[in-house]
């Protein structure tokens, strides 16, 4: 350590070396006006002087600390702990140390320590002086903040910065090691339904379970908002990774809040092992935070290892997120596909199921289920819902204007996202786009998921009775392959019930499957719905469902998705399927 230099010019005037030295008893009205505490031992360590704020941190006076030795005085740990460096004293070095040491009137203080050799007049060692600053203060402030640097405040663990930093330490030591980040499932929704301090509640008791019960690690870190990391070293032994990997799934099931109060709780983990060849810190957290993200991808619950593959998906799903951003900002690339929904009865046009497309300036027109997840998981379907919204809107009130005098008016299906149905401004957005586009409200009708109203049902229920309330027309899609509740099925305000295709598909293989299909019908018509059947591929699915009364329906019989031209000749011509009879 480097001396510190005011106090060691001091300790070498007093030890009676230099041009300084002027003697101990020139200096001790200066010595007893100073705040460092000097002492000085003869060389059998007894004491012998010490100055004022020296006898003031002992509670003693000098007559007292006469001849007492540095044990009796300063204490035992503090004998023990400088031994070493009075022997170096006592060979005619100046040493300096600090750390904490006992104060003898109770409790810990953080001391900067110089030990310096006083001389007889021969030049010889015949004792040695003792400087104490007291650096509580500023060593207090220093943990501080390494603790608002280093520890969360929450579940006080380390934070990320720190796991970062013990990563890098590894990485410079050569050292291998297995990083495990645990995100707990749904935890935004937690937090907005319970509240933060709820959620903070269960981090806190999640961090104690798995500080007590997680199993040896080398350090546990809150490495997100939701997020925790454990980092273990040594190479990967893949086997015990599962099992602790189990563990920490139990764990998490049984976080409580300090109240008792429970929520179901679960975590998607990612796992990220490191190798031969030395990665940066940064990177090993980020393959592992995208495996836990490629966990949640399969419901969440889940656990995955990183492979390489992952990050390059990521970073395709990073380009694809900023291109359509740059695409909905300018309204350049995005259309609209038109799936036509027939009357089974009569087989006549009954509307349209409006479906999004991008046609992506590099890689062409990219299928929904690419771009549509990216738009889900970044919020971006919210404004992507709102431009398809108006531009359905407006196509279905310009085809109203081409029917044929006297024909029944086409209805415009489009999708919801469950971030649309939670939106709390989106009623007004509907309402406003209605009155920009001149659609009536009964040409629209909005499609929802089973899962979307169920996830939260009451809120969900309460914006859909207002759109209700506005006139328009709605459907539960992919009805049957959900969760929905029977006891909140009679309670939603919606006019139609879409049979998945994986029913449709599968009608013609047993009765079982057909009993399925006029089970729903049988329920919407008590419930004062219409059924819609999606996938219909063939003349025979149509027949059937003629027969078991289905109102509608719609799949590739009839027509794919077509661009808007194709569409409106659809509008204005006889449908081809009437003539296929």
């Amino acid at each position: 350590m480097t001396p510190d230099r005011p106090l060691d010019t001091l300790a070498r005037a007093l030890s009676g070396r230099g041009s300084a030295a002027a003697g101990l008893d020139a200096f001790r009205h200066l010595l007893d006006a100073m705040p460092v505490m000097i002492g000085l031992v003869d060389e059998r360590r007894r004491h012998v002087f010490a100055n004022h704020a020296y006898l003031e941190f002992t509670g003693r006076s000098m007559d007292e600390l006469d001849g007492l030795s540095m044990a009796e005085v300063l204490g035992e740990d503090f004998h023990r702990a400088a031994h070493s460096a009075i022997e170096r004293v006592m060979r005619g070095e100046t040493v300096q140390t600090e750390g904490w040491m006992p104060n003898p009137r109770g409790g810990q203080c953080y001391m900067l320590r110089v030990l310096a050799p006083h001389r007889a007049e021969d030049g010889s060692v015949a004792g040695c002086f003792t400087l104490l600053q007291d650096m509580t203060e500023r060593r207090q402030s220093q943990d501080d903040l390494f603790r608002l640097a280093y520890y969360d405040p929450v579940t006080a663990l380390a934070n990320r910065a720190l796991m970062l930093k013990h990563m890098g330490d590894f990485r410079a030591m050569g050292e291998q090691f297995t990083l495990i980040v645990v995100e707990i499932d749904r935890y935004p929704d937690i937090r907005s339904s319970l509240g933060q301090a709820f959620a903070d509640e269960l981090l806190g008791d999640l961090a104690e379970r798995l500080t007590r019960d997680g199993g040896p690690v080398d350090l546990l870190a809150r490495v997100s908002d939701h997020g925790f990391g454990l980092l273990i070293s040594g190479p990967c032994d893949v086997p015990v990774i599962e099992r602790r990997l189990e563990t920490v799934s139990a764990i998490v099931r049984q976080a409580r809040s300090s109240t008792g109060a429970a929520v179901f709780l679960s975590a998607s983990i990612g796992v990220k092992a490191t190798g031969d060849i030395p990665e940066r810190a940064e990177d090993v957290l980020r393959d592992a935070e995208i495996a836990a993200s490629r966990a949640r991808e399969g419901g969440g619950g889940r656990r995955a290892w990183f492979e390489p593959g992952m990050h390059a998906r990521v970073v395709e799903q990073v380009s694809l997120e900023h291109d359509l951003r740059g695409a909905l900002e300018r309204e350049s690339g995005l259309w609209l596909a038109y799936q036509p929904i027939v009357e089974l009865v009569t087989g006549g046009l009954a509307g349209f199921e409006a479906l999004a497309r991008w046609n992506h300036p590099e890689r062409g027109n990219l299928p929904p289920g690419v771009f549509i997840p990216i738009a889900e998981s970044t919020g971006l379907v919210v404004a992507l819902g709102r431009w398809v919204l108006r531009e359905a809107c407006r196509q279905i009130v310009d085809w109203q204007d081409k029917r044929l005098p006297g024909s029944a008016p086409l209805f415009m299906s489009v999708n919801l996202s469950p971030r649309q149905l939670v939106d709390p401004g989106f009623v007004k957005t509907v309402r406003g786009i209605l009155r920009e586009t001149g659609c009536e409200p009964q040409w629209l009708k909005l499609e929802i998921t089973e899962s979307a109203v169920m996830d939260k049902a009451e809120q969900a229920i309460a914006i859909l009775q207002e759109l209700r309330a506005l006139g328009i027309k709605m459907s539960i899609d992919d009805f049957g392959t959900g969760y929905s509740s029977l006891s909140y099925l009679h309670r939603l305000p919606i006019d139609s019930l879409k049979v998945d295709r994986s029913f449709v598909s599968a009608m013609h293989q047993s009765e079982e499957n057909r009993a399925i299909v006029r089970i729903i019908v049988d329920l919407a018509r008590i419930l004062g719905f219409d059924v819609i059947a999606e996938g219909i591929e063939t003349m025979a699915d149509a027949n059937l469902l003629r027969a078991l009364a289905v109102d509608y329906g719609q799949g590739y019989h009839f027509a794919r998705p077509l661009p808007v031209g194709e569409a409106e000749k659809l509008v204005i011509d006889e449908p081809p399927w009437r003539e296929r009879g």
